[in-house]
């Protein structure tokens, strides 16, 4: 746990932020990937990096508590009835 919260620290004084970072390489995926003179080759790889970034700045937002941040919601199951099979 100690080296989650040294990242998370480090994260925060980081005069680069990871954040912006993330969504600056996010930008710069996109454009690659959405080019029409990007090569075929290279695809697969920027698409795969950009899914990548994605995800962590879903997990960053959601651990921060961001507004896309998922919700839990709780489901109440009805009790069991073996008369209703």
């Amino acid at each position: 746990m100690a080296a989650d919260e040294s990242r998370r620290t480090a994260r925060k004084t980081d005069p680069f932020n990871y954040e912006a970072m993330l969504r600056k390489t996010l930008t710069r995926l996109q454009t690659a990937v959405f080019d029409p003179d990007t090569p075929p080759r290279d695809l697969a790889s920027l698409s795969r990096r950009m899914l990548e970034v994605c995800r962590e700045l879903e997990r960053l937002e959601s651990e921060n508590g961001g507004a896309r941040a998922p919700t839990a919601t709780e489901v109440e199951d009805e009790p069991f009835d073996p008369s209703e099979i």
